[in-house]
């Protein structure tokens, strides 16, 4: 199990329909399984949303006041490429993703 976590710089996302396009674009590309989501508009901006994977979760965390984005996949799926996810991530939301990945369960 793999658990790919960062912070995106750089780009700003300000409203649901923007972060849910974004995170169902990944979670497609990287052969990822919603099963259920659920997402929260803050006032005046600002967005947290949860993509309920078959093979576990996708979270980001919204900061568009200082153009961040707090990330989390994480995949029991033994073909999950944390490296190919990241470069989606940043090829789809924009600016820089500084991530880490730990192995689960090891």
């Amino acid at each position: 199990m793999k658990h790919l976590f960062g912070e995106l710089n750089g780009s700003v996302i300000n409203f649901i329909w923007e972060l849910e396009t974004r995170m169902e674009s990944v979670a497609r590309l990287c052969d990822l399984h919603v099963v259920s989501k659920a997402f929260h508009q803050f006032e005046p901006i600002g967005v947290t949303g949860v993509l309920v994977l078959s093979e576990s979760h996708f979270s980001a965390h919204t900061y568009p006041e200082n153009g961040k984005i707090y990330l989390d996949v994480f995949c029991c799926n033994p073909n999950f490429d944390p490296k190919f996810c990241a470069e989606k991530i940043e090829d789809i939301f924009g600016g820089k993703l500084s991530w880490n990945c730990i192995e689960r369960g090891a």
